[in-house]
C-alpha cells in the first residue's frame, strides 16, 4: 500500500512541474505536499515493518525461552545425578584408602564399592535449540543480554568444562579397571578374594586417590556451579516470560 501512495504522489507531483497556469511559488507549495504526503507514507511503511520484525522477535525469543528452560532443566537434572555418583564414588574410595595389606575388608562393602570404578557418568547436555539460534545468528532476539551472556557462559564454557572433566575421568577410571582387572583374584561365586591386596598396592591407591582429588577440588565444584547457573537462567526466563 506504501509503494503505491508514493507513486501515486510521485505521479502528482511529476504532473504539477508540466501543468501550466500556476505560478511557481503555487507549485512549490503543491510538490511540497506531496513530498510531504511520500515521507509520511515512508515513515509509516518503515514503522510498520519494524513493529512487525519486533513482534516477530519477541513471538521468537517467546518460543526459544520457553523450549531452552525445559532443556536447562534436564541438564540440571543430570547434574544432580552426576554430581550423586560422584560423592558415591568419594566413599568408595574413602573406604579402600583406609584398607591395610593385613585388614581383612567387609566383603558386603567391597561388592559396593568396587563397582564404582567400572562406572563412569556424562552429561549428554541438550544443546541443539542454543546451537539453532546461534548458527542462525539470532542472539540478537533476545533482549535482555545479562541473559543472553549468562546462556552464553552456561553452554560455551561450563556445560563443556563438566563434559571435559567427566571425558578425564572416564580416562582415570579405565585405568583403575585395568589395574583390577589384572590383580583380583575371584572366587568360584565371583567375589574378590584378595581386595585388601588390591587396595593396599602402591600404584592402586596413587591412581584412586588422584581420582579423588580430581573429584573434589574439579569434577564436583564445576557440577555445583552449573546448577546454580541453571537455576539462576530459569529464575531470569520466568520473569522474561511473565
Amino acid at each position: 500500500m506504501a509503494e503505491n501512495e508514493i507513486i501515486k504522489h510521485s505521479k502528482n507531483a511529476y504532473e504539477i512541474i508540466k501543468s501550466s497556469g500556476k505560478t511557481i511559488k503555487h507549485k512549490l507549495y503543491e510538490i511540497f505536499i506531496e513530498i510531504l504526503i511520500i515521507v509520511i507514507a515512508v515513515s509509516i511503511s518503515i514503522w510498520f515493518h519494524n513493529w512487525n520484525e519486533r513482534r516477530h522477535d519477541k513471538q521468537e525469543e517467546k518460543e526459544f525461552f520457553t523450549g531452552l528452560k525445559k532443556d536447562l532443566q534436564s541438564d540440571m537434572e543430570n547434574m544432580t545425578n552426576s554430581r550423586k555418583l560422584y560423592e558415591y564414588t568419594l566413599h568408595g574410595i574413602s573406604y579402600f584408602l583406609k584398607a591395610q595389606h593385613d585388614t581383612k575388608l567387609n566383603q558386603d562393602s567391597v561388592i559396593k564399592y568396587s563397582d564404582c570404578f567400572f562406572s563412569s557418568t556424562d552429561l549428554d547436555p541438550h544443546i541443539g535449540r542454543y546451537e539453532g539460534l546461534k548458527s542462525s545468528g539470532r542472539f540478537s532476539i533476545i533482549e535482555n543480554k545479562e541473559l543472553l551472556n549468562d546462556i552464553i557462559e552456561m553452554h560455551e564454557s561450563i556445560i563443556q568444562r563438566i563434559q571435559d572433566l567427566n571425558q578425564k575421568y572416564y580416562q582415570q577410571n579405565q585405568k583403575i579397571a585395568s589395574l583390577i582387572s589384572q590383580n583380583a583374584e575371584l572366587a568360584h561365586n565371583g567375589t574378590v578374594i584378595n581386595a585388601a591386596s588390591v587396595a593396599s598396592r602402591s600404584d592402586f591407591r596413587i591412581l584412586i586417590g588422584t581420582s579423588a582429588g580430581l573429584i573434589v577440588n574439579n569434577i564436583i565444584p564445576i557440577h555445583i556451579t552449573g546448577i546454580k547457573k541453571c537455576e539462576e537462567i530459569i529464575a531470569m526466563i520466568d520473569k522474561e516470560l511473565k
